[in-house]
């Protein structure tokens, strides 16, 4: 067999919800063997109407736009991903929700997991909870954090304006409009 599949994404319904439907995409993708696989491709339409909901979302809740303190994106390297996914057995991604500094700006953390969705080095993370010494030593699984990126997002800015300005739907709330108007 092939390491390597032709994959279908999910599409958008004309709301901006992901469709049942697939269709294919022209990719090549590393097969993983899980015929459910978690993070498939999307079309264009699915990712303006992913991100959409996020803003359309926040903007009418407040209290939620809050605790994003205007942090929509965080950026992981690709070979901070290539780490995690480089680790033996490791199949899927996990993300945290994270406060990594005293500024308590949000930030995400990764970690790997293998196909039954457990922590890349569960036994190590397991013994030093029990015993409390969270010092690092050779042989801890690897982790990785960020830190607070996407704080400057003009191209995205430029996306929706350009969605608004076309009159599209998707276009009606922009990352712009939650820091001017909400």
């Amino acid at each position: 067999m092939s390491d390597k599949m032709m994959v279908s994404g999910y599409t958008a319904n004309n709301q901006g919800y992901l469709d049942n439907t697939t269709i294919p995409i022209d990719s090549h993708m590393p097969f993983t063997g899980d015929p459910a696989t978690y993070g498939m491709p999307v079309t264009v339409s699915a990712y303006f109407g992913m991100l959409f909901h996020f803003y359309n979302y926040l903007s009418k809740h407040p209290e939620v736009k809050e605790f994003f303190q205007g942090r929509y994106s965080i950026e992981f390297s690709k070979a901070s991903l290539f780490r995690l996914l480089g680790q033996p057995g490791c199949e899927f991604v996990r993300f945290h929700f994270v406060i990594p500094e005293n500024n308590e700006k949000i930030s995400l953390m990764a970690e790997g997991l293998d196909a039954n969705h457990v922590n890349i080095g569960f036994p190590v993370l397991l013994e030093k909870a029990k015993s409390g010494v969270l010092d690092p030593v050779p042989g801890d699984p690897g982790i990785e954090e960020r830190g607070n990126g996407g704080e400057d997002e003009p191209l995205m800015a430029k996306l929706f304006a350009a969605l608004k300005a076309s009159g599209h739907p998707f276009g009606a709330v922009t990352p712009i409009d939650l820091e001017n108007h909400c």
